[in-house]
């Protein structure tokens, strides 16, 4: 009985169906959670905040479908009983249309199986190369960050300023990355030294070189580790060598994320598939005007329900897909679905802090034993 009433309450309850937080420039919400139980009820038809829906380009591209199906209904209907002025005798446009109106519908189905077929390749390369973003890039950004943090906390020192400034980099790294998709990087300084992440003396040093900066700046990490090296804290090769491939894969996650952002899905598809799209909205238009128009000069009430919902459901399908994907190619760039760079920056710097307090307050059985070198 309680997981009956757990389950209504998530996919009923009054709840909002999403959580979102204020983003990095402080004038509107991201998405930091949802819940898939009311997404997967009836709740779905009252959730826009967040979803698709809140893009206009969506209902513009539905006002000019539906504009094109009246106009191409209306015609049909004043002309249904006149001669269509083709064939023998000229038969009446009533006699043409049921003649041809299977042919239509057979092209506007192959038009509907070839765009439908298209749009779920683009959508599959699309969440595939969206979660790539997200594990590979920035899931690799706070592991590599963690690695460091763990392994020179445990094992190297615990000097405020070397594991501060790991997670600081780390933390520069990715916000660097919502700045270039923002076109920010001109007020970068500041915006580094106003969020607590770089020093203005850093920050003027980072500008020396001003390329590729969210990559580039994973040297320093590399840096700190070979300072800790010289200086003899590091005390084995082994452990030098691991802390180094956590910087490596620290740049490499950036660079996949670079990779991804910088080099879309090829330009002919993308074009070709939004030209076949549009035109199959452009054809399922005029043909299911067509029949609408003869349709309520026929009195069939069920078929011109018909007829409207197709026109107006599949575009709006087939356009909300499209405008998915194209959020999806870029989830960096300020967008209300975009990744919550603030919440993951703050999330990088509490869990970093967490280690450096778990290893400082180990159990008296476990810190008398292995005394950290600090």
């Amino acid at each position: 009985m309680d997981d009956l009433v757990k389950h209504i309450s998530q996919g009923y309850g009054t709840e909002c169906h999403a959580q979102f937080a204020m983003d990095m420039d402080g004038k509107h919400q991201v998405i930091t959670d949802y819940e898939p139980m009311k997404l997967s009820t009836f709740r779905a038809f009252f959730a826009k905040e967040g979803t698709v829906f809140e893009e206009p380009v969506i209902y513009i591209e539905q006002a000019i479908i539906t504009v094109i199906f009246v106009c191409c209904a209306a015609p049909m209907y004043i002309w249904f009983n006149k001669d269509a002025g083709v064939g023998a005798g000229d038969a009446s446009m009533r006699v043409w249309l049921s003649e041809q109106e299977r042919r239509m519908r057979e092209f506007a189905m192959i038009m509907t199986v070839l765009a439908s077929l298209l749009l779920s390749f683009y959508t599959a390369m699309a969440v595939s190369r969206w979660w790539a973003i997200r594990t590979g890039g920035v899931g690799g950004i706070k592991s590599a960050a963690m690695e460091l943090e763990m392994l020179i906390s445990q094992m190297v020192t615990q000097e405020p300023q070397v594991l501060d400034s790991i997670r600081r980099y780390a933390r520069t790294s990715l916000i660097l990355v919502f700045m270039w998709r923002r076109k920010k990087l001109g007020t970068m300084k500041k915006d580094l030294v106003d969020m607590k992440l770089l020093t203005a003396e850093e920050a003027d040093k980072m500008l020396t070189w001003d390329h590729c900066l969210h990559e580039t700046v994973w040297a320093w990490q590399s840096a700190i580790v070979c300072m800790l090296w010289q200086e003899g804290k590091i005390r084995s090769d082994q452990l030098l060598r691991s802390l180094l491939e956590e910087c490596s894969k620290g740049r490499a996650a950036v660079q996949c994320i670079h990779t991804h952002l910088a080099v879309k899905i090829p330009m002919q598809y993308v074009h070709l598939l939004g030209l076949l799209v549009k035109m199959h909205n452009l054809v399922l238009a005029i043909i299911m005007g067509v029949l609408f128009g003869a349709a309520i000069r026929n009195g069939e009430i069920i078929i011109c329900v018909q007829l409207a919902g197709r026109t107006l459901l599949l575009p709006l399908l087939f356009n909300a897909i499209l405008l998915i994907n194209a959020e999806l190619s870029d989830p960096f760039d300020g967008a209300a679905t975009d990744f919550p760079g603030l919440q993951y920056s703050n999330g990088l710097e509490k869990d970093g802090s967490a280690f450096v307090e778990a290893s400082q307050n180990m159990p008296n059985w476990l810190a008398s034993r292995s005394p950290l070198p600090k």
